[in-house]
């Protein structure tokens, strides 16, 4: 595989996990039992920083979410 293919190929990847990982997270918030004004605020943090704020969501939010 020539070198500029492979770096196509991993750029592509790269753009799927990251989309993958705002939609799970958004659908995780929306599923959640949380109150309504707690999911617009983790709904706002997550589109305004989308990958910072669903790594937060994961790290800290999906935890409390389940209480």
């Amino acid at each position: 595989m020539p070198e500029p293919m492979l770096w196509t190929v991993i750029a592509i990847v790269a753009m799927v996990g990251y989309f993958a990982l705002i939609v799970v997270a958004l659908s995780q918030v929306f599923r959640s039992t949380m109150p309504a004004n707690t999911k617009l605020l983790w709904l706002i943090v997550i589109l305004i920083a989308p990958f910072i704020g669903s790594l937060i969501w994961f790290a800290v939010g999906r935890n409390s979410a389940l209480l």
